[in-house]
């Protein structure tokens, strides 16, 4: 096949409407996470610094609410990663795989 006549099908596809609700469906996805994630951390970041008592809260032993909000991040960072790897797998995938077959035929 000549080569602007695949040039021309993927810029074609990249300004399809499926194609840009792929995209819109994914940049919600990773703005909304954004959002809870940066908040998460701003959240952290103004405690500590207008506020640092509460860091120093003890919760029994040398546990505190400082450790706490550390471990709670890792744990966002683990739902995060888990609701996108669910959202991609339903919401995405699907939908890229058939633009793929589309583009270059076959399967994988």
């Amino acid at each position: 096949m000549d080569s602007a006549v695949a040039d021309d099908r993927y810029v074609a596809e990249y300004e399809s409407a499926r194609f840009q609700a792929l995209r819109r469906r994914s940049n919600a996805f990773i703005a909304g996470a954004s959002i809870v994630f940066y908040g998460w951390w701003f959240v952290g970041i103004a405690l500590a610094a207008f506020a640092p008592g509460v860091f120093r809260t003890e919760l029994g032993g040398p546990f505190n609410v400082g450790l706490l909000f550390l471990l709670l991040s890792f744990v966002l960072v683990v739902a995060v990663t888990v609701a996108y790897l669910r959202f991609a797998s339903s919401r995405l995938d699907p939908a890229s795989e058939q633009i793929r077959v589309e583009l270059e035929g076959g399967t994988r």
